[in-house]
């Protein structure tokens, strides 16, 4: 999503201090469960305490005020200081309960695309209903594309297991198989949500960040009915988005100089050698891992239709966000995630990047040209910033951030705001200097 709220503090000061109705009264107990949220700074902050009202959520923002407030979907004897999944050096926490969530998103934030995702989430409660003994507690408005649908589940007897670490993980299982079934059947609920017992929800009642429209709980008859019938009941900031009647792709406030409206000639010095600057994709200091830096290829058109046709195959890839640079012809995009590459390879054939996935199957890496073009006529080919895309992304990959790629981004002019503190490998890229032709 392009060109989200001007957040500054007092803004979102004003709205939770004096207009907030942040609403945990859907929650058994609070103070089971663990709240994060994402400063106007960049990065996560994770309560250290138990959190029991709204009120006392809002002490907690202090001086960092939240554009976007998480809770985790996992109740938890003691929710504060969690330890990581991995983390075998100290005791597994106990799990007391899982509420079951399915997260349904059209993209991109249009009230056509959230029609589509609500007659989604319609037919998946109407499933679930027939087909499972899970009692449907409710169903919110994310804030922006789509819908959460939070269930619980009566069948205990996976909590019955005394070693807590046993029992997270025949929780897991368990959701998992659900998911799977789910899935089968045809509905479009995000592959990863489901059976996370460490996943995270937005809370109703917070600011979706990228949007500023509300996160809020649905009246029952709602999800039955066109948004149109209800939607302007939807609270919302006064620096909010307006959600388009239909998808737009467009890139606001993105200018390009003259030189963009056609391609240059080719000329005699076109087969000239030239100096620049490359970087490659490994994230050094990690094993196996890359990130996602290529030039779009030139049959994705021009520029802003290039950029256009690049976000929609990273954002159905759940990664992200993207930072994009023009150089007078061709676009550049880098991805600053710690990828497996196995992974990327597995990607790379379906988003039809074939330079870069030949490169990465032979050297297991790939050198990019990341400056203007050095010859005898001086500079040429220089980087322009364009913009940073898919920010929603973040909460849906997986990835850590590759330190040097985003101090890379840095660099090039596009800062990325990082929403936790997974990082990987060292903050130093691999550059070199090349001559081609």
């Amino acid at each position: 999503m392009v060109g989200g709220p001007q957040w500054t503090e007092e803004s979102l000061g004003h709205h939770y201090h004096a207009t907030s109705q942040i609403d945990l009264g859907w929650l058994n107990k609070p103070t089971r469960h663990q709240f994060r949220w994402r400063s106007l700074k960049g990065p996560w902050i994770t309560s250290r305490r138990r959190i029991s009202s709204s009120e006392s959520l809002i002490r907690d923002f202090a001086s960092a005020m939240p554009t976007d407030v998480y809770v985790s979907t996992s109740s938890w004897l003691n929710p504060v200081n969690l330890p990581r999944l991995k983390d075998k050096k100290r005791p597994a926490p106990i799990l007391l309960d899982h509420m079951v969530v399915f997260d349904i998103d059209m993209r991109p934030f249009c009230r056509k695309k959230l029609d589509e995702a609500r007659v989604a989430t319609l037919e998946l409660r109407e499933w679930l209903l027939s087909n499972t003994d899970l009692e449907i507690q409710h169903v919110s408005f994310s804030g922006s594309k789509g819908f959460h649908l939070i269930a619980n589940d009566p069948d205990r007897s996976v909590f019955s297991e005394p070693d807590a670490e046993i029992r997270e993980e025949l929780v897991r299982e368990q959701r998992k198989e659900l998911l799977d079934r789910v899935i089968a059947a045809g509905h479009p609920v995000d592959p990863v949500v489901t059976a996370d017992t460490r996943r995270i929800i937005r809370v109703p009642g917070t600011l979706h960040g990228s949007t500023g429209w509300v996160c809020t709980i649905l009246e029952d008859e709602w999800l039955e009915v066109p948004i149109s019938d209800w939607v302007e009941n939807i609270q919302r900031h006064d620096l909010s988005l307006k959600m388009p009647k239909r998808p737009t792709f467009a890139l606001p406030r993105l200018k390009f100089k003259q030189k963009s409206a056609s391609k240059p000639k080719k000329s005699k010095s076109d087969n000239e050698e030239y100096v620049s600057i490359e970087v490659s994709s490994h994230v050094q200091g990690t094993k196996d891992r890359s990130a996602l830096v290529t030039w779009l290829p030139a049959r994705w058109g021009e520029p802003i239709e290039a950029v256009n046709t690049a976000q929609e195959k990273f954002d159905r890839e759940n990664i992200g966000p993207v930072a994009y640079w023009y150089d007078g012809s061709s676009v550049l995009a880098i991805i600053p995630r710690a990828i497996p590459r196995d992974f990327l390879l597995s990607r790379l054939s379906k988003i039809g990047l074939k330079k870069f996935d030949n490169d990465l199957r032979r050297f297991e890496h790939s050198w990019i040209r990341v400056s203007g073009r050095m010859s005898g006529k001086g500079w040429e080919s220089e980087l322009e910033p364009i913009t940073v895309l898919g920010y929603d992304a973040s909460a849906r990959c997986q990835h850590p951030w590759s330190s040097s790629h985003l101090e890379l981004c840095n660099r090039l002019g596009l800062p990325i705001k990082v929403d936790s503190s997974d990082l990987a490998g060292n903050k130093a890229a691999s550059i070199r200097i090349a001559v081609r032709r």
